[in-house]
């Protein structure tokens, strides 16, 4: 018996999602990082530090979860995992992108403040968690990753 015994390789799905979870705990720590220590001058809005850390907050906890969700698909159903991953990556990006950029820049989008597409990221962050539950509910496949 082999020391090292053969693992299954991840789908190229589930190494995106988990590439784009380690890059997600990356730019997380650079924007906690700004978060700590710009002064308070450089926030476009009066709590921006604040909302900020709730952005990098989020991000992280997905970043995590991301990764953890690419490396534990071969126990899970494999298509609600695929599911599960993508949604999680497209609300974590529709979450912490406008909150960071409300934060930062108060930026708009015509007369609307681009902080109004965080909600649908947020709803989709719930559906994602929702997707991997069922994810773990259901047995797991012989189906390639």
């Amino acid at each position: 018996m082999s020391a090292n015994p053969r693992r299954p390789a991840l789908s190229d799905i589930f190494r995106f999602c988990f590439v784009s979870g380690a890059l997600g705990g990356a730019l997380g720590l650079v924007l906690g990082t700004l978060a700590s220590h710009l002064p308070d001058t450089a926030f476009a809005v009066p709590n921006g530090r604040a909302v900020l850390h709730t952005g990098v907050e989020i991000l992280m906890w997905h970043a995590i979860a991301l990764c953890a969700l690419a490396l534990g698909a071969p126990l899970l159903a494999p298509r609600l995992a695929r599911l599960a991953c993508l949604t999680m990556v497209t609300g974590t990006v529709l979450f912490c992108t406008p909150v960071t950029l409300f934060a930062l820049f108060d930026l708009k989008i015509g007369a609307l403040s681009v902080a109004r597409i965080a909600p649908y990221g947020g709803t989709l962050l719930i559906i994602s968690w929702l997707l991997a539950a069922a994810s773990g509910l259901r047995k797991a496949s012989s189906e390639t990753l």
